[in-house]
């Protein structure tokens, strides 16, 4: 048995090695979301921790997407806005300064301000810089791309579709009774507070 498990290793090894390609890993796992009590604030923050859109595309080295709304004390509420955090690594030294960024949602293109901050040398090693930008989205605006049967986040033209894992993993934030027909959701762990 440990002899045929050597050699399938091997074998997928000296496959991937020899054509100079690397497996492929799948990079989105089951929704995680944090809820986090300030009590100075008397505020609740729930937010989704980073989940992986993209991998390396043109001059981005990979693209997270974190949303997260916050409400007053420890009873949920319904968000009026999304705190929808983008996370990219530039193969490059410098940001661009003029970034366009649009949601493209079932075919519509949405268009939302942001607040920008770079992130100077996130992979040790590299001289590139990374970034986080903030857009806040309507609570309708999420709501209709979880519903959305086709999303995507397009940077100057560079093109990011957003997977059905994804998707389902941004349906974790929106409670049962709000979440399009048909979506699998775990349980709506942000809506029951401990």
């Amino acid at each position: 048995m440990m002899k045929h498990c050597l050699l399938l290793l091997i074998l997928v090894l000296t496959t991937t090695l020899g054509t100079g390609q690397t497996p492929q890993m799948e990079t989105v796992q089951v929704a995680k979301i944090e809820t986090n009590y300030d009590s100075n604030k008397d505020r609740t923050t729930v937010s989704l921790a980073p989940v992986k859109i993209s991998g390396e595309k043109d001059k981005y080295h990979s693209l997270h997407m974190a949303p997260s709304f916050s409400f007053p004390g420890h009873q949920p509420e319904r968000p009026a806005i999304i705190d929808f955090e983008l996370q990219t690594i530039v193969k490059a030294r410098f940001l661009d300064s003029d970034l366009y960024v649009v949601f493209i949602v079932d075919g519509e293109t949405i268009f939302l301000s942001s607040n920008r901050r770079g992130i100077p040398r996130p992979v040790p090693g590299r001289r590139w810089v990374g970034e986080r930008l903030v857009f806040r989205m309507p609570y309708e605006t999420f709501l209709k791309i979880t519903k959305a049967k086709k999303f995507e986040i397009r940077f100057d033209g560079i093109s990011f579709p957003v997977g059905e894992k994804q998707l389902q993993a941004l349906r974790e934030l929106v409670p049962e009774d709000q979440q399009p027909r048909g979506s699998l959701s775990l349980n709506s762990r942000c809506w029951t507070m401990n």
